[in-house]
Order: C-alpha cells, then sequence, then structure tokens
C-alpha cells in the first residue's frame, strides 16, 4: 500500500516551503491545490487504516483456522473418550452402575445389560432397588438399599462382601463397593456401584480347602497304610525269633510275606500317582496273551476271595480275541484294582463278576468292554462324585473299616484314558456296585489256537455244580462249541442224568469239589463204577485241592480245574485228557517249568553291594545248580568279568554301586576287547523300575531289566529265557 505515495510526490512536499509558488496563483487554483492536498492527505490515511484491517483480518482469520481445528480436535478428543467409555463398558468383567442420588441408573457396564436382557427392559433410567429385586431375593436388595443409605449419608464410601441366590436358585458370591460423587461444595451427586462376582474364586477356595484337606487325610492314611504292614513285619519277625515251633514260625513268615507285599502295592500307588502328577505316566505296547492275563490276575484275587468265601466268576465272550498289543501290566493293574477292591467291599459269601466283551470299533480300532460288578455294600451318588479324584476315598469311616491309599481309582482312570478309553461307576448305596472301563487295542490273532478238535467234537459232557451261575457258564461255553452239555446241581441228579443217557452216555465229567448231598469223591467213584474208566473226570473248586488230591486221584479224578474258570483252561483240558495240543496250557507249563530249571555248568556274576540282597540271591539259587561269584561294586564286575571272560553265563547287575554304577561298568564291560564282551547277557537288578529306568538300562548295553525286590518266579523265568534256550 505504500507505493501509492509515489503516485504524488509533491504532496510530500507542501508547506510554507512552496507558499512562494502559490503566491501568484489566483485564489481558484489555490483552492484547487489545497482540496488536492486534503485529499492526498484523506487517501493516506485510509490507506494506513486499510492496512491496519488487512493486518486484523490476517490474525482473525489465523484465529478462525486455529478455533476451527481446535473443535475438530475436541470433537475427536469426544469421539475417542466415548469410544474409550463404550470399551470400558463392553469389556468391563464387573458390574458398574453409575446412579444419581436417588439410586436411579444413570450408566452401566454391558455386563449388567448382558445379564438382565431377559428382563427385556431398558436398565438405565430404572431405580436400582425395583430392578435388583426382580433379580435377586429382597434380603439381597435389602442389604444394598442399608449400604447405599449408609453412603448418602456418610458420603464414604464403603465395600463388603455378600451371597445371593437368584430366583433361578443358583447361589452368587458378590465383593461390593461403593464410592460417593461430590461437587465442589461436597454435596452428593450421584453415586459409583461395583459389583464383583467372586463366585468362582470362592468356588476354587473351597476346592482348594477341600483339595487341602484330602491331601492331609491321605497323608494320614499313607501313614496306616505303611506303619500297618511294618509293625506286623517288625512284629512278626520278633515273635518268629523267639519261639521254637516250625508251625508258628511258619505262621510268621507267611505274614509277614502278605504285609510286605502290601507295603510294596502301597509304595507302588505312591509312584504311579506322582508320576500321574507329574504327567510322565507312559504306557508300553506288546503283544501278550489276553486271556493268561486274566488268569494271573483272577491267581492274586481269589486268595482273598476264597477267606471270605465269595464267588467269582469270569465271563469272557467268544469275540474276544486270543492276543492283543497293549500293555498288559498297566492293564492287569486296573483289572486287579478293580476286583480287589470288590473283593474288599463285598461281604462274606457275595459275588463278583467280570466280564469281557467286544464293543463296536471306534475311529478304526477295536474296543474292549471290561466290567467288575459285586453284591457289595454299594456307593452313594454323592461319594460316586469324588472316586476317581486323587488322594480320596469314598467316605472316611470306610478308609477306617477298609483301609486303602485312595489312590487305585485315580491311577486307574489315568491308565484306562491313556488306552483311549474311559472308565465309570454304577451303583446305589446297599445294593452292589458296577465299575466298568473301555480300552481301544490291536488283536494278533482273531481266534484262539485252542479249540477242540472237529473229530472230537461228538464228546458229551457233564457238569455237575451247586453254583446256577457255573452251571449257565458251562451251557454257553459248550453251546458255543457245539458241544452238548447237560448240567445238574446235586450228585443224586448227575447218577439219574448218567442212567436215562446210557445209549448215548457222557465221556467228560466236570465235578465240583463241594456237593450238598455227597462229597465229590464218592461221587467219582460212584462214575466210575457205572462209565468206567474211559469217563474222563475234572474236578472243579474254588478252593485249594492239595488236602484231597491223593484222594480224588485215587478215586478216578483226571485232573482239577480251579475257579474262576476260563474258556481257554477248560478246552486245554479238555484237548490235554483227548490227548491234543493246548497252547495256553503249554505256556502255563514252559513258565512252570523255568523255576525247575537246573542250570548246572553255569556260573552267575552278579555285582550287588547290599549283603542282605547277596544273601537273597544266593538263598534263592542255592538249589538251581548255578555257581555265583560276587561282585560289591562296579569296579570289581568289570575286572572280574575282563580276568575270566569265558566263565561267566550272564551277569546280574545292580544299578546303584559305590566306585562306579552299573550303567558304567555295563558300558565299560561292552567296550572290552575280550571274548563275549558284547555277546554275555547282562541284566538289570535294581529298584529303579519305572519305563526311562529301563530304556536306560537297554541304553547303556543292558539286555534285560529285573525289578526288586526279587520275585524267586521273575528270577528263573529270566534266567531261563537266557541260561535254556538252546536246551
Amino acid at each position: 500500500m505504500t507505493e501509492s505515495n509515489e503516485l504524488f510526490p509533491e504532496a510530500v512536499v507542501s508547506g510554507h516551503q512552496n507558499q512562494s509558488a502559490y503566491s501568484g496563483i489566483g485564489t481558484a487554483e489555490r483552492d484547487i491545490h489545497e482540496e488536492r492536498a486534503a485529499l492526498i492527505k484523506e487517501y493516506n490515511k485510509l490507506t494506513r487504516r486499510t492496512e491496519r484491517l488487512e493486518k486484523d483480518y490476517e490474525r482473525l482469520d489465523y484465529l478462525y483456522k486455529q478455533a476451527v481445528a481446535l473443535r475438530d480436535y475436541n470433537e475427536k478428543e469426544k469421539e475417542k473418550q466415548l469410544n474409550y467409555n463404550k470399551m470400558l463398558r463392553d469389556n468391563c468383567p464387573d458390574d458398574i452402575f453409575l446412579l444419581d442420588s436417588n439410586a436411579r441408573i444413570l450408566l452401566c457396564t454391558s455386563t449388567v445389560t448382558e445379564s438382565l436382557k431377559s428382563l427385556e427392559t431398558e436398565i438405565e433410567g430404572q431405580n436400582l432397588y425395583q430392578l435388583a429385586s426382580r433379580v435377586f431375593p429382597d434380603s439381597f436388595v435389602d442389604v444394598l438399599r442399608e449400604a447405599i443409605d449408609s453412603v448418602r449419608s456418610t458420603r464414604e464410601s464403603m465395600s463388603f462382601e455378600v451371597d445371593a441366590r437368584s430366583h433361578t436358585g443358583t447361589v452368587m458370591y458378590y465383593s461390593v463397593n461403593i464410592e460417593p460423587a461430590l461437587d465442589e461444595e461436597g454435596e452428593l451427586t450421584g453415586m459409583v456401584l461395583l459389583l464383583h462376582n467372586t463366585s468362582e474364586l470362592h468356588q476354587a477356595n473351597i476346592r482348594a480347602e477341600e483339595a487341602s484337606k484330602a491331601k492331609g487325610e491321605f497323608l494320614s492314611r499313607m501313614s496306616h497304610e505303611i506303619r500297618t504292614p511294618m509293625n506286623a513285619i517288625i512284629g512278626m519277625t520278633s515273635i518268629a525269633r523267639g519261639s521254637s515251633d516250625p508251625q508258628r514260625k511258619e505262621h510268621c513268615l507267611n505274614q509277614i510275606d502278605v504285609a510286605s507285599k502290601h507295603l510294596l502295592g502301597v509304595i507302588n500307588d505312591i509312584l504311579d500317582m506322582s508320576k500321574i502328577e507329574a504327567n510322565k505316566y507312559e504306557l508300553s505296547f506288546t503283544e501278550f496273551v489276553f486271556e493268561k492275563m486274566l488268569i494271573n490276575v483272577s491267581d492274586i484275587v481269589k486268595v482273598r476271595a476264597e477267606e471270605k468265601r465269595q464267588n467269582l466268576f469270569v465271563n469272557i465272550g467268544r469275540d474276544i480275541p486270543f492276543s492283543l498289543i497293549g500293555d498288559e501290566l498297566r492293564l492287569s493293574q486296573v483289572i486287579t484294582n478293580l476286583l480287589t477292591n470288590a473283593v474288599k467291599f463285598t461281604p462274606e459269601g457275595g459275588t463278583i463278576t467280570l466280564n469281557v466283551m467286544r464293543m463296536p470299533d471306534i475311529d478304526g480300532q477295536s474296543c474292549l468292554q471290561i466290567e467288575v460288578i459285586d453284591t457289595g455294600i454299594g456307593i452313594s451318588e454323592e461319594q460316586q462324585s469324588r472316586l476317581f479324584n486323587s488322594f480320596e476315598q469314598a467316605e472316611g469311616g470306610t478308609v477306617r473299616k477298609y483301609g486303602g491309599t485312595g489312590l487305585g481309582l485315580a491311577i486307574s482312570k489315568r491308565i484306562v484314558e491313556l488306552m483311549g478309553g474311559q472308565i465309570w461307576i454304577e451303583s446305589e448305596l446297599g445294593k452292589g456296585a458296577k465299575f466298568a472301563f473301555t480300552l481301544q487295542y490291536q488283536h494278533v490273532l482273531d481266534e484262539s489256537p485252542t479249540r477242540i478238535s472237529k473229530q472230537k467234537k461228538d464228546i458229551r459232557i457233564l457238569a455237575v455244580d451247586t453254583s446256577s451261575d457255573t452251571r449257565e457258564y458251562f451251557l454257553t461255553l459248550f453251546g458255543e462249541l457245539e458241544i452238548t452239555c447237560d448240567t445238574v446241581s446235586t450228585a443224586f441228579e448227575a447218577l439219574h442224568e448218567i442212567e436215562i443217557h446210557a445209549d448215548t452216555p457222557y465221556n467228560v465229567f466236570f465235578i465240583d469239589g463241594q456237593l450238598p448231598d455227597t462229597s465229590a469223591i464218592s461221587l467219582i467213584k460212584m462214575i466210575k463204577a457205572v462209565a468206567g474208566d474211559c469217563a474222563i473226570i475234572l474236578m472243579v473248586s474254588a478252593t485249594d485241592w492239595n488236602d484231597i488230591e491223593r484222594e480224588a486221584t485215587a478215586a478216578g479224578a483226571d485232573t482239577f480245574v480251579s475257579k474262576p474258570l476260563f474258556p481257554s483252561v477248560l478246552i486245554d483240558t479238555i484237548n490235554k485228557c483227548l490227548g491234543l495240543a493246548s497252547a495256553l496250557s503249554n505256556i502255563s507249563e514252559r513258565e512252570h517249568n523255568l523255576k525247575e530249571h537246573d542250570f548246572s555248568g553255569h556260573t552267575l556274576l552278579i555285582a550287588e553291594d547290599v549283603e542282605t540282597n547277596r544273601e537273597i540271591v544266593s538263598v534263592f539259587l542255592e538249589d538251581s545248580g548255578a555257581s555265583i561269584v560276587f561282585a560289591e561294586n562296579g569296579i570289581e564286575v568289570v575286572s572280574l568279568f575282563n580276568s575270566n571272560p569265558d566263565t561267566y553265563s550272564l551277569i546280574l547287575m545292580d544299578i546303584h554301586m559305590p566306585g562306579m554304577d552299573g550303567y558304567e561298568a555295563t558300558r565299560k564291560i561292552r567296550s572290552l576287547e575280550v571274548p563275549r564282551a558284547k555277546e554275555i547277557p547282562i541284566v538289570a537288578m535294581t529298584a529303579n523300575v519305572f519305563r526311562e529306568d529301563i530304556e536306560r538300562c537297554l541304553e547303556a548295553g543292558m539286555n534285560d531289566h529285573l525289578g526288586k525286590p526279587l520275585d524267586m518266579g521273575s528270577l528263573f523265568s529270566k534266567l531261563g529265557q537266557y541260561l535254556c534256550s538252546d536246551e
């Protein structure tokens, strides 16, 4: 705008200096010049004012833009704040209410609207007490009212715990916090009510307390379960030491044997449970004969069942494969546990039944269902809910009366789950119980090789047994085999059946050892007198027949069969009497004969640092014919073998020894440049019995594993496997 002055430069040079220039000019011209000068002056003034206005405009425009930017920023912040508030409301896990001073709901979190959507009403604007009364009982509403009234009057916050049963019957636990909202003058304008649902925490606390209590009771039971057999062992040892009566000493030794095996079972349960708790419990799958495994289990259980005069039955479906692939040890552990419990909780004279049936395949895997049914005391529904929990038993009185660690079923549940199955119970208090479980498996052979030859299926069988269940078992089994079988319950009925079937005589007789009308020995003699010496007589008994074996054999009994009855055992026994091969009995005979092998000519090198253990092994092997050389540590066993490698037939290797352990000793022996260092059988003999322990032994170069405490049968079986393989 300043350039406008250049248009009128003469306007700058004015005043007295130019008055002389105007002196000669006329009045009109002078007026024009004055007016022109005034206009220029006014123009310059307007120009300066315009400049000031333009600057003011620029400042106002800047301020306007700043105001617009601030407005946009505030709107964005407001929107962001609203989003934050919405996120807070939508994601807050607690029920939060913003109330006015009259307890009217102004705002609430989404958890409130979600939990109360069934009321189909607008939450905000509702009176808190009226809304709460539609969900909670009056007692809960009264507690809220009293608390809010207290905050309203005191202007101080309040926190407390309260429980409430909803109209659906669910008990809820809440932590309540009420904060007053005050203005600058301290007047109450509203309140914030927070309801934090602590039901899960409350239940967790209850579970933690119950778990703590259960573990405390478990430790108490463990003390009892360990000290009881220890007391028997120590006490019976003292009695035997102070007695000169051989029968009394024998009794003490038997009691010590029972107590020590019970103690070992307790220890095994604790170790198994510790592995389960650490999630390190694994299965080992091998091929095994299923029915043979069941026979071994029944041999363990039936001793106690005989003592209580209980009836033990085993029913195996004919479509059950002869051989399976699975963990034989763990499966037998589950079945043994269930059967042992059934015997324990079933009164004298009761009945226990083991059923095995094939189920439809699951995802291409074959499936078995195994049931253990008893006529015992039964289990209430409430007790069933915690039956498979670790460290727990059905009820405290049960523990005191029957004993037990409370771990067996928890361990069984884990084993069954690892086998791809599930376990459950069906029971009523006072009406017995049925424990059942499924498992998935692979089978090797579809049919048992223990079948009666077709040309021998014309035999006729008469079974004489007082038990209706046993008679039904005979009928079902031989009916499936298409073999004629009749059953009777008394000797009188048996003789009558023999008489009326004289034209088609019976060739095989099963005689119960306990008959109501006469002795089994007398009936055997009468049958031999009528049917002749060609009749095959098999005596069946649930008790030990050693006392009558000589008399029964003299009367004409061909052999003896133990209850519970197994299909393969019955079939094998008949085959044997008929001169046919019997696979299952061959297995039994082979395992039995291993214990009677003569190991003469063999020298065993045994590494064992504990003198008592060396004495036990020496006694076990004293009648075996084997020579024994002991080494007390790993260094010594390596030295002995290195000096005379051809002398020794087998090495039994302890693991934990001073100087050099069994693992290192085995590696040293395998690395020796002497004959047979790579070939000599080395069998671990150790109390380390977990699967990883066995695998570690094999990785070190050992051939096999024997667990401590040593079992004579297992020891002879291993020795026979390696020393008699060529015999």
